[in-house]
């Protein structure tokens, strides 16, 4: 018999026909499936880990399919830090630096005041962070 966690879980899943199991529910800005669970959030396929597999005990909860939707416990397995990043490098998954032009552009556009910092990250899919560390010359800008 489910309990009332696993079947509040499973409300927020489309079990699609490539084999994943997508979250239907809210999404991160990086496009992992978020769960409120207890006094806060959880990353939806750590809590599937969770729920149908086992304790993450800390490790990272990787996908074997490459969709960060996927909540399909046989689609997931633990790593380390060394392994997440392996696994983001050969899926072409990590950030690259932002082109100076666009970094001079963020800047011109937010000092005539007419964009907020969250705009321009949008506009330019960086985070807001990321625009306040360009408009306030704190982050290097490699040419």
């Amino acid at each position: 018999m489910m309990n009332d966690v696993t079947s509040r879980f499973l409300a927020k899943v489309n079990k699609a026909n490539s084999g994943c199991w997508e979250w239907t529910s809210t999404l991160h800005r990086d496009g992992y499936g978020k769960f409120w669970f207890v006094n806060g959030q959880i990353q939806a396929h750590r809590m599937a880990y969770e729920l149908f597999v086992g304790p993450c005990n800390g490790m990272f909860v990787l996908h074997k399919c490459d969709n960060r939707k996927c909540v399909n416990p046989e689609h997931l397995y633990l790593g380390d830090s060394k392994q997440n990043a392996k696994d983001r490098t050969d899926r072409k998954r990590y950030k690259v630096t932002t082109p100076l032009e666009i970094v001079e552009a963020i800047r011109r556009e937010y000092a005539t005041g007419q964009y907020s910092q969250q705009q321009l990250a949008d506009k330019y899919g960086v985070r807001q962070t990321q625009v306040s560390r360009y408009v306030l010359n704190r982050q290097r800008v490699y040419v």
